[in-house]
């Protein structure tokens, strides 16, 4: 993922070659699932960004506002427009109030054992690359075994679960290259784990 320095805004343009890999991997026996947690959310990963539109826009863009400012009106997408774009209904939702887990509980959330060589979690984020070395492959779990605290079986619940949080952090909700924030895992746990835990066809790893 590369960004482009403006005082205000950053914006992806660039999407990591191991998200994508990641994605076609895991979509042959769980597209369904993740489906249903990201919409079309997932159709970013094959996205070819128009970087002389992008820098032409970003003159427009009011960061205050949160909208494109032209001379006599302001663009902004509407709630109606982005639920048609992600292809998921926002009606008789209810907000998600952020809460960012601990360092424990974000492991806990994966299947992995206690970790004290990631600082980063205390700091409230995890690197991309650490998620895709212990899931994004098909020989992840085996790779690093030791790390985890779950079966294989339920790693691959896991699994899923960690793209989604990769996807979600990479090109939804991304602060800084590389980084995702941990702050994500608990939009995962109320949009993903509940609802399908409740109709007993996924494996609920709660958040203390």
């Amino acid at each position: 993922m590369d960004t482009f320095n403006f005082p205000n805004p950053q914006m992806v343009v660039e999407v990591n070659y191991k998200l994508r890999n990641w994605w076609i991997d895991i979509k042959r026996n769980r597209e369904r699932e993740i489906r249903q947690s990201l919409g079309g959310l997932t159709h970013l990963i094959f996205v070819i960004p128009n970087l002389h539109l992008i820098r032409a826009l970003l003159e427009f863009w009011d960061p205050v506002r949160m909208v494109f400012k032209f001379v006599d009106f302001d663009l902004a997408p509407t709630i109606e427009e982005i639920s048609g774009f992600i292809d998921m209904s926002y009606h008789e939702c209810e907000m998600i109030v952020p809460y960012k887990p601990s360092s424990r509980e974000f492991l806990k959330s994966l299947g992995m054992k206690s970790n004290p060589t990631l600082p980063s979690l205390d700091l409230g984020w995890i690197h991309f690359d650490f998620l895709y070395s212990r899931f994004g492959r098909d020989d992840s779990y085996n790779s690093f075994i030791d790390e985890f605290e779950c079966s294989v079986e339920e790693w691959e619940t896991h699994r899923l679960n960690a793209f989604v949080i990769a996807l979600l952090g990479s090109l939804v909700f991304p602060k800084i290259r590389g980084r995702i924030e941990l702050i994500i895992v608990h939009y995962l746990y109320v949009v993903l784990v509940l609802p399908l835990a409740q109709q007993g066809s996924l494996h609920l790893g709660r958040l203390s």
